[in-house]
């Protein structure tokens, strides 16, 4: 499913991620194959012969609803990508979050060492808690494409052609090409067979370039998942650091109290009636 953080998407971005959501099901597959299926049937000559074969019709429509999916599956990807960067920023911003508290919670052990070693004996002082700082860096921003001329390139149209503006566009020179050809202005009479041959040969760059993005956002995706581990490795470092300096107090109060007299040790004798009565008077 495409995540979209509506702060940060456009319209065409959200519209995207909710045809992805929608489109994106067996239940589509099952019915493409049933229309078309439907479709070749009433077409046939010896039925309806709407749409004969080769089916025009059929071929033309299925290969412009192609054509624009190929876009909204690139900017399905690109939405992808900023969703895993902003996750791996709050990933991030949670780890500094958590290491802040242990940052204080280091102060505070230091303090509750300080006092007891007031009362401990010099062999037995714990030693302080104040190790420096434990820091993580930032989540790099991933790049779609950050190594190699081709993956430039590969960077470079995924930026461009993952938009919305691109779909506008390609909606807009399809329709355009058409209703150029029907008035007779382009010598591409229906079903316009050079518009086929030009939308067949984008589509078919077009899903090379795909294949492309789906090796770059796995690529991308083990990059974060490596930086997460790290963090995740640093706050835990951290708080195993805190707990030795815990136990070590622990120690420390455990035999504090088995140096103390049996009498300071002994609970207190209930109180009498008569304790009670003399102490008021």
């Amino acid at each position: 499913m495409v995540v979209t953080d509506p702060e940060r998407s456009t319209a065409g971005d959200r519209a995207a991620a909710w045809m992805t959501r929608r489109l994106s099901s067996m239940v589509t597959v099952y019915a493409t194959v049933a229309l078309s299926a439907v479709w070749m049937v009433l077409g046939a000559r010896g039925v309806l012969g709407f749409d004969p074969y080769p089916y025009p019709v059929l071929l033309f429509a299925g290969n412009v609803v192609q054509l624009l999916l190929i876009f909204v599956i690139l900017v399905g990807q690109r939405t992808l990508s900023a969703a895993g960067e902003r996750r791996s920023q709050q990933t991030y911003d949670d780890a500094q979050a958590i290491l802040r508290e242990c940052h204080r919670l280091q102060a505070h052990i230091d303090e509750q060492a300080r006092l007891l070693n007031r009362a401990a004996a010099p062999r037995d002082r714990l030693d302080p808690c104040d190790t420096a700082p434990i820091l993580i860096a930032p989540p790099a921003t991933v790049e779609p494409a950050s190594t190699g001329p081709n993956r430039r390139i590969a960077a470079w149209l995924m930026q461009y052609l993952g938009s919305t503006a691109a779909v506008v566009w390609t909606t807009v020179i399809v329709g355009g090409w058409m209703a150029l050809a029907l008035v007779g202005v382009i010598p591409d009479p229906y079903p316009f067979p050079f518009l086929l041959f030009c939308s067949s040969l984008a589509q078919l760059v077009f899903m090379f370039l795909i294949m492309v993005g789906q090796d770059v956002l796995g690529e991308a995706s083990d990059r974060r998942v490596i930086q997460t581990a790290n963090h995740t490795a640093v706050v835990l470092r951290q708080c195993r650091h805190l707990r030795q300096h815990l136990v070590a107090q622990d120690e420390l109060i455990l035999s504090l109290v088995d140096s103390l007299p049996d009498d300071r040790c002994a609970a207190p004798a209930p109180r009498t009636a008569e304790d009670t009565a003399s102490s008021r008077r």
